[in-house]
Parts: structure tokens; sequence; C-alpha cells
């Protein structure tokens, strides 16, 4: 929560005058002024005129006899003609430093930084302790916690890991001891039996890269789930397609690796799906997987790597000039990166505490000199 200037705000009290603060002569309120404890603020919508009012007794017993809300940590009120507007939380004003071109979101409720909490759950399979063992070794999830600690979130979030009796999944839910990101072991376990065996692909992709890449993109997409739904951000189209353009976007932006270290790693899990691409360009398969909420594995590395490339051509050139990604998809990659880029800035960038993403990433979020609003 930011502070904000008493100049952007203006708190009213509206009811039945019986038990409220006598109305005083109307005038217009101090730019600086504040309004004292069981003082109160009457806006005229019809005159416009604002009437400040003073006190006489505690306010309870007319927040009890009105029905009084709380307005939360504040407010807006304006006019536009011959109307008044009033915008409460969640409200979203201009940022104190204006350089960085983003904005401040005043919510009902109080975001905080290092919400991220994190659990090995003790797996069921006995055949998994070495996952235990080699997440832990890795500091897998503590490297998750530091990565999203910047976000202030309006509630704690537990990233786990646990056993889900053979089920390969991971997903974002609001469970009784609130919302989390489960990662099953078994998921797990796929991304290290797919993994390259040798040390580096021929491609460069060396085995270490595969499994951090995967398993630090599958996190990102289900934190994507989580900030859309504790930001109530809206999205338009699969929210599936959304979490992974979120998790594309976020690790493009991470750390003090190079930015295709992991990228290249993640788009590694679709190598079945493509290696044969050339040889066999059909793909023929069953109707039922075009009712999927997911887009098909093919789908989801054309769309990571046009964002990658998107974002940084020169980085990722070699996945054109290999046809990894055709030409036709490519020319519109710049555009594609540039429409998250700016969905990014203005849903989830309000809700960063830049100075400790400089500390934790080494990099901001957001380019803070780049034009922001897309254009084709």
């Amino acid at each position: 929560m930011r502070s904000v200037t008493a100049t952007l705000l203006a708190f009213f009290l509206i009811g039945s005058m019986s038990g409220f603060p006598d109305l005083a002569t109307a005038q217009s309120l101090d730019a600086a002024s504040t309004i004292n404890d069981s003082d109160g603020v009457f806006i005229d919508g019809t005159t416009f005129q604002i009437t400040p009012g003073k006190g006489k007794s505690d306010a309870v017993s007319a927040i009890k006899s009105s029905g009084a809300r709380e307005l939360g940590p504040g407010a807006i009120v304006f006019r536009s003609g011959q109307k008044l507007y009033i915008v409460d939380a969640p409200l979203r004003l201009p940022a104190e430093n204006s350089a960085n071109r983003s904005s401040v979101v005043i919510d009902a409720q109080k975001g905080r930084t290092n919400r991220i909490h994190i659990e090995y759950v003790p797996p069921e399979n006995p055949d998994h302790q070495y996952l235990v063992e080699a997440l832990k070794a890795k500091g897998a999830l503590e490297m998750m916690q530091r990565l999203f600690s910047p976000f202030r979130l309006p509630a704690d979030i537990t990233i786990r890991t646990r056993g889900c009796s053979g089920m390969v999944n991971a997903w974002y839910a609001v469970e009784e001891s609130g919302p989390a990101v489960t990662v099953c072991y078994e998921y797990v376990d796929n991304i290290m039996k797919h993994a390259p065996m040798e040390a580096t692909t021929p491609d460069g992709i060396s085995r270490e890269d595969a499994i951090c890449g995967q398993f630090q993109f599958v996190i990102a997409h289900e934190m994507g789930h989580a900030f859309f739904d504790l930001y109530r951000i809206p999205v338009f189209g699969r929210e599936e397609d959304a979490a992974d353009q979120f998790a594309t976007y976020f690790m493009l932006h991470l750390g003090t690796h190079s930015p295709r270290t992991y990228i290249v790693g993640a788009a590694y899990a679709y190598h079945e799906y493509l290696k044969n691409q050339e040889d066999d360009p059909k793909v023929v398969v069953p109707l039922k997987a075009f009712a999927s909420n997911h887009g098909a594995p093919q789908e989801r590395f054309f769309n990571l790597i046009c964002i990658a490339y998107g974002a940084q051509p020169k980085l990722f050139a070699d996945m054109v000039e290999k046809g990894l990604l055709p030409q036709s998809r490519a020319r519109g990659c710049s555009y594609e990166f540039r429409t998250i880029k700016y969905a990014v800035h203005h849903e989830i960038g309000p809700h960063l505490d830049w100075a400790l993403s400089r500390r934790v990433w080494g990099r901001t979020l957001i380019d803070e000199t780049a034009e922001l609003v897309p254009s084709p």
C-alpha cells in the first residue's frame, strides 16, 4: 500500500443528517486538509458544493444506524458535466515516479511483498524420494519463492510439490489453507525422464537447462493463473494461452542468466512433437484433442518461441534460420510481444515493488524507456 496525496482523494459521508456531524457553511476544502475523527464531508450532487461537518460526538452510533460501509483505502470523486462520479477500491492512480510510466493500485486488500511460501510434501511413492532430494539440492522451490517475492500480493501463495497418485499434472487452486500452486512429483519425474541424456544436445541444449526451464515454465504458468485470480485481471481468449504468455514474458526478464537459457530449455518439452516435422510434416490427432482448453503442444512451442523472438530477434534469430519458427509467423512476433508487454505493464506492473525487483532479478520486468502501446 502506498500513500496518496489528499489532492487526489475526497472522502464523503452520506446518509440522514440525524447523528452525523453538523454541517458548516458550504465552502471548498483546502487541498492540504484532512478529516478529523468523527468529522465528515457532504458533497451536494446538485449544486456540487462541498460542505465539511464538525463532529459533536463519536460517529460509531451513526455508522450503526445508517448502515454506512467502510470506504477502504481511498476514493476519487470527480465531476463530469452535471453529474458526480466516485471511484473507490480497486483504484488505479499515477505512480509517484512518472519516469516508469506505471501506476499504483489502491485496493481494498493490502498487497505485500514476500508472500510466497514453499513446501516439499513427502512423496506417496518411495520411488519419488530422489526427486525431493534433487529439488532440494538445487533449491528449486526456494528459487521460485525468491523470483516471485517482489510482487505485492493480497494473500499468501503456497508453491508445493507433492505426489498425485500417478497423475502427471500441475495446477493453481484456492484451497482451504489459501491460494496454492501444486506441481506433482509425477510431473517432475516426467520432465527428468524426457530431458536429454547427453550433457548437451547438438542444438546446444543442456540437460540441466531443459529440466530447469521446464520446471520454471510450469510454475510461472500456474502463477499466471494465480495472478489473474488474485489481481482480478480480465482475460480475453483462453486463459491457458494467457498463462503461457505470462510465463514466457516472466522468464525473459528474470535473473542474471541469459533469457535464452531457460526459454530454449522450456521449449525442449515439445521436441518429441517437432523432431520429425521435416520428414513427416503431416499431423494427425483425434478430433477430441481440439476440445481441450490447452493449446496443442505444437501450438504452445510456436507461441513460446514467437514471443521470445519478438522480444529479442537477434538472440533467437537461429530459430527462424533453422526453420523452427516459420517466417510467416516470425514477421508478426514483435507485435505479439508488444501486446503482451503492454498487458503486463498495465495489469501486473502496478503490483510490483520496483526496487525489490531490481535487487532480486538484476533487471526490470518492464523496459521503462520502451514504447508500451502496441502498434501493428
